[in-house]
Formats: C-alpha cells, sequence, structure tokens
C-alpha cells in the first residue's frame, strides 16, 4: 500500500546553539530550506556524466544549485523515535540539542514537493525534464544513511528568483524533545519558552534509563508540565 507522505509524523533533529533559529521554528512554523552545497553529505549532488555531452552536463549542473532542500526523518516499525542514538549523535549537538516532531501542512508550500530518498551505491542516472532530473538528483544518497529513512521536502526556483523568494518550508510544530545532555534547568527553561508561544505544543527531556542489568542504557521520554 501507498504511503501518503503528507500524513505522516516527521522528526528534525538540531542544534540549540543557534537559539534565534530555533526560536523562528517554534515562533513560524517553519524549516530552513538549504541549497545541496549547505547539506552535511559532501556527496550530494552527484549524478552518473556517462553519455552526457558537456552542454547537458552542465544545465543539469546548474539546476541543484537554484533547490533548496528541506530534510525530514521517519520513523519506521522497528525505530524508535525520537530516542534514537545515532540521530541525536550525529543531528542533535551530540545530545545537547533537540529533535521537533512535526507534521506537514499546506501553507504556503505550493511550489513544494515531499520525495523519498533512495539509498544506493550507484549514482543516480538522470533523465526526464528539468524538474525530474532534480528530484532525481537530490533524492539518492549512499547506503550507509539507509537508517535514517529520509523524506525531502524539495523546491526549485526559476532562475531568475532564486534568493528573492521564500526559502522556508512550513510545518505545524507537534512536540520537542530536550536531549539528554541539557540540564534539567535549562529544559525547564526551554519549556516555558515554548509554551508560552504555543501551548499546545508538548515539551519533553530525554533521560538514559538503566532498564535491563549488564547492557548500555536505553533513552526514555520525561514529559515537561
Amino acid at each position: 500500500m501507498e504511503i501518503d507522505l503528507y500524513k505522516r509524523t516527521y522528526y528534525k533533529y538540531r542544534s540549540l546553539t543557534d537559539l534565534e533559529r530555533f526560536l523562528d521554528i517554534i515562533v513560524n512554523n517553519r524549516l530552513y530550506g538549504a541549497v545541496y552545497k549547505e547539506l552535511n553529505d559532501p556527496m550530494e549532488g552527484k549524478f552518473n556524466k556517462v553519455g552526457l555531452n558537456e552542454d547537458d552536463y552542465e544545465n543539469i549542473y546548474g539546476n541543484p544549485k537554484r533547490t533548496r532542500v528541506c530534510s525530514l526523518l521517519t520513523k519506521q516499525d522497528d525505530q524508535v523515535f525520537p530516542n534514537d542514538y545515532l540521530m541525536w549523535s550525529h543531528y542533535a549537538d551530540s545530545h545537547k540539542g533537540c529533535c521537533i516532531e512535526l507534521q506537514t501542512t499546506n501553507l504556503h508550500n505550493n511550489e513544494w514537493e515531499l520525495v523519498e530518498v533512495n539509498y544506493q551505491d550507484k549514482l543516480p542516472i538522470v533523465e526526464g525534464d528539468e524538474k525530474e532530473r532534480i528530484k532525481k538528483i537530490l533524492s539518492v544518497k549512499t547506503s550507509i544513511w539507509q537508517n535514517e529513512h529520509e523524506v525531502r521536502a524539495v523546491r526549485m526556483y526559476e532562475k531568475d528568483k532564486f534568493g528573492s523568494q521564500s526559502a522556508f518550508y512550513y510545518i505545524k510544530v507537534m512536540a520537542v524533545y530536550l536531549g539528554d545532555r541539557v540540564p534539567k534547568e535549562k529544559c525547564d527553561f526551554y519549556g516555558k519558552i515554548i509554551t508560552s508561544i504555543n501551548p499546545k505544543i508538548r515539551v519533553y527531556m530525554i533521560r538514559e534509563e538503566n532498564s535491563v542489568p549488564g547492557f548500555f542504557p536505553s533513552l526514555k521520554t520525561i514529559e515537561l508540565l
């Protein structure tokens, strides 16, 4: 059965060091859309050049430069989100950041499209029209990232409008989880700020739990009241 990407719950791990950017997410319900060079994987934007002449290559290569990407992580049946050690370590400032639980919205997102990421070790072969080519290039990552089960919001701008239009993808924030290394007093502080802005957002802190003797601890979720 095909899954409707627009009806899923997503997660966005991030640092809290840029407080202004974090508060912008909470206040304005939006995420920044990065250009591919700002993404953390240097393999982004690469594609199979076999069979392409120089003009085709230059034309295709220019498209990602005027495209914005907003990366979202999804929960699979065998995963425990947001209690995932790996995601906290990679994307949330080594457990000192946060994880935002969110849903998508149609508000202001007419030019954006959600695309599932495919994981493979071969460079993508580009074909189809301009839009299909860019979706293909930016929806393929190497298989080492496959546990993320990433979905991307992608928007390609017209050549003369990139930079002059909104770089943000609009969302609905459902909950905020504060990492294991965020002290309790700071969790309380962030919780008061978040709920004063939007009392419908639930706020949690993540803490270690030694539930099974002899094994590494797991992460548990504690709601802040």
